[in-house]
């Protein structure tokens, strides 16, 4: 466990409340890095939102890995990089249960962030709560309601003034987010997709936040330093007056005592 990684995530649950939990996502080059680890609870079938949910809820043994050859999801091994983009995928061969015909469905897969468009890059994932991550990660992941993600976008807005633009197929959402966050060092906010709730147990109140790990510190310093402005939980303004139906209020002759 690296000291800093645990002070990073104290300071955002300080923030966000305890139900945010930063999930670190490492990607291996060689598939001996898994066994090297001696923390890494080793997966034989599963998929990375499998494994950030294991990650989120397991309290004994919340840091998995996992090869290319374990990762069952095609979506999840192409966006990852652990396998090269199957033609069936690109093509869009898998997306037609979504769409109307084959130039749809192409252009769905154009929408989505894989690494594994330019080839296999990675061996395997190491994922688990970045306060106990034995390694440093590429990517932070956290899953968070509309109001917590508010306040990352605020945070992530303080140094430079900077957007969060969002490009949402409903497909590989998880996925396709640590795919931007390595490919482009982009900040990625998305609606989980169908197999993250069937397999990483999302609930339908939550929304995906993904980044760069080396903009954690940045994360940090913009909560910090927004924190006057935009605390969380947001207070209601309550310096206004009640009106309610005139048969509800007190009758003149009955505030006589």
């Amino acid at each position: 466990m690296l000291p800093e990684l645990r002070s990073s995530a104290a300071e955002i649950k300080k923030r966000l409340g305890p139900t945010a939990i930063p999930v670190g996502v490492k990607l291996a080059a060689a598939a001996r890095e898994l066994n090297e680890v001696p923390e890494v609870r080793i997966l034989t079938s599963t998929t990375p939102c499998h494994m950030v949910s294991a990650a989120r809820h397991d309290r004994d043994d919340p840091v998995v890995g996992a090869s290319s050859q374990a990762t069952k999801c095609v979506w999840g091994a192409a966006c990852l990089g652990l396998i090269r983009t199957p033609r069936r995928l690109a093509d869009g061969d898998l997306n037609l249960p979504f769409v109307k015909d084959g130039e749809a469905a192409r252009r769905l897969h154009q929408g989505m962030c894989m690494l594994g468009d330019e080839g296999a890059r990675f061996a395997g994932a190491i994922v688990g709560p970045l306060e106990r991550m034995p390694v440093p990660p590429d990517v932070v992941v956290m899953y968070l309601t509309s109001a917590q993600v508010l306040r990352v976008i605020i945070a992530f807005a303080y140094a430079r003034g900077e957007a969060v633009i969002c490009t949402m197929t409903g497909q590989a959402s998880l996925c396709s987010a640590i795919a931007r966050a390595v490919k482009d060092g982009l900040v990625t906010v998305d609606v989980p997709c169908i197999g993250d709730r069937a397999y990483g147990m999302v609930q339908e109140h939550e929304l995906v936040i993904a980044f760069p790990a080396h903009r954690l510190g940045e994360l940090v310093r913009g909560l910090e330093g927004t924190e006057r402005a935009a605390p969380y939980p947001y207070g209601p303004f309550t310096r206004w007056s009640a009106i309610l139906p005139h048969s509800f209020e007190p009758r003149f002759t009955e505030l006589d005592g």
